[in-house]
């Protein structure tokens, strides 16, 4: 046992991986579970929701078109804001490009003053 202990203590990254390899080993089977109670969850709900919509379909349906004329509307209003935002952003790196061109003939024209 002093003998492992030693040869990892030598051998740091050795140490690292055998860390590493036991985390992913613990969080592959905490992460399985998790998966499982999920899926069953998600089966409940499904379970749920066609109990709902068997009690009445035209109640269900009325919403559920709703919530989607809700996402459309949505779904407009950040299109247009990225739509902006992009040709906002592409107008300042113009004016980036611009200015920096600037600043270069700026600094050639004050070193060919300094060579005169």
């Amino acid at each position: 046992m002093d003998s492992i202990k030693e040869y990892l203590l030598a051998h740091p990254a050795i140490l690292a991986a055998l860390i590493i390899f036991v985390v992913i080993i613990v969080l592959y089977f905490i992460f399985k579970q998790l998966i499982k109670v999920a899926l069953v969850l998600l089966l409940i709900a499904l379970a749920v929701a066609g109990y709902y919509y068997f009690q009445d379909p035209d109640k269900v349906s009325a919403k559920v078109k709703k919530s989607i004329e809700t996402v459309k509307s949505g779904k407009d209003t950040v299109v247009g804001k990225g739509k902006s935002f992009y040709n906002d952003s592409k107008e300042i790196i113009d004016k980036t490009k611009e200015v920096s061109g600037g600043v270069g003939k700026f600094l050639k024209g004050a070193e060919e003053k300094k060579g005169e």
